[in-house]
């Protein structure tokens, strides 16, 4: 139960839900391959559905919190218990790449594993037996073709953001629906997030705190934004098997806005969780910084060396919250009671242990795949370029 209430306060967090099956889904590509993944994480409940990219995108998917485990498996002693199993996917040749790794981690997921990849066609089903390997029930998964339908947009709906205006909403040509909200900030404050809903027969489907990147505005000042919203899909049986569908009633609402003075409309909630963020980014940032200028300046000609030593000096960089910062934040939101400060001390963690992740995963890369590329110059312009993007996305905090 620990580990499905952590889930789910990650996803939250992170900012994209579809409920009940505890799926964190991308955005979808701009060219529509009309092809997605029936991924059946659970025998007991309906599959969800995920669109391939092309293959000239970038492989994308869905992570899976909700499957049912081996009851008689036991983990290997000090192994962190995998929670969830992360599913991608990309057009190759006449064929799609499926790529299956499991997420571990109690801040942000951060750890991954491989387990398998296959190579499927059009109506070929693969069962990934290599979970039970992990104490996971085997997740089956069919490549699908979907009949292009555009389903009508639904209505979007302010609720107490008053600063923020919908000029527009139009569907979008995707393989999966989804539509496209053109807003205006009608303030004279940036807003650095947004929280928004996709509600259906009376209950939350999809939940999102979009945010502007390296703590730049999300919606500047006086101009417009233009949000993608993912419609909810359902499996819909059939006497041939199941069907993607989109469920009736839906409305897009905007419940929240964040300025950049620390303000708000609408969700505390949404506000709560981005200060999280922020809090979380000011508190990491000013310890990687140093960091790339010590091996800038190192003047270390042995490359293997100085990406070790960087690699050890990054992980061992904490990213635990702050409790007095947690305590101060959580203070703002009397309204949220008890939960304020465990949804902020999250939002640090995760924004903190992200930014440190995927510095690791850059360094891991030249390590790896791109060692035979790498030369000294070239590693010394990306330490010069990531130090100067942290220290403006830090002056912008």
């Amino acid at each position: 139960m620990q580990r499905i209430r952590l889930v789910s306060l990650l996803i939250v967090v992170i900012g994209l839900v579809v409920s009940g099956t505890n799926v964190f889904a991308q955005q979808e590509p701009d060219t529509p391959t009309r092809l997605a993944l029936e991924v059946t994480y659970d025998p007991r409940r309906h599959p969800a559905y995920q669109p391939v990219p092309g293959a000239q995108s970038k492989p994308s998917g869905s992570w899976y919190g909700m499957f049912p485990r081996i009851a008689s498996w036991q983990a290997p002693p000090g192994t962190a218990p995998m929670e969830a199993v992360r599913v991608i996917s990309r057009v190759e040749g006449d064929a799609v790449r499926v790529t299956v790794s499991l997420l571990s981690g109690s801040k942000a997921l951060e750890n991954e594993q491989a387990v398998s990849n296959y190579l499927i066609r059009e109506t070929e089903s693969i069962k990934v037996d290599e979970l039970k390997n992990f104490g996971i029930e085997p997740f089956g998964i069919k490549l699908i073709r979907v009949d292009p339908k555009v389903p009508a947009v639904p209505p979007v709906v302010l609720k107490g953001v008053e600063s923020v205006a919908v000029i527009n909403a139009m569907p979008k040509e995707t393989t999966l629906p989804q539509y496209r909200v053109i807003l205006r900030n009608q303030s004279n404050k940036n807003i650095v997030a947004l929280g928004w809903e996709v509600v259906a027969q009376g209950t939350d489907q999809i939940i999102a705190k979009p945010r502007g990147i390296d703590g730049q505005p999300l919606i500047p000042a006086g101009k417009e934004y233009w949000l993608t919203v993912g419609a909810p899909n359902r499996a819909e049986a059939t006497r041939t098997g199941y069907v993607p569908t989109t469920p009736s009633g839906q409305e897009i609402q905007i419940r929240g806005a964040v300025f950049d003075d620390g303000t708000f409309e609408g969700d505390p909630e949404t506000a709560a969780v981005t200060l999280g963020y922020l809090a979380g980014e000011k508190m990491e940032l000013p310890r990687l910084i140093p960091l790339l200028g010590d091996a800038l300046n190192s003047g270390d000609n042995d490359l293997q060396g100085s990406l070790k030593s960087l690699e050890s000096r990054v992980s061992a960089v904490g990213s635990d919250a702050d409790p007095a910062t947690v305590q101060s934040l959580a203070a703002r939101f009397p309204q949220l009671g008890r939960q304020a400060g465990k949804k902020i001390q999250i939002a640090i963690e995760f924004s903190a242990t992200t930014l440190k992740t995927n510095l690791l995963n850059d360094i891991h890369r030249m390590q790896n795949e791109e060692s035979s590329r790498i030369t000294t110059d070239l590693y010394r312009t990306w330490l010069t370029k990531m130090k100067e993007r942290y220290e403006k996305w830090l002056a912008r905090l």
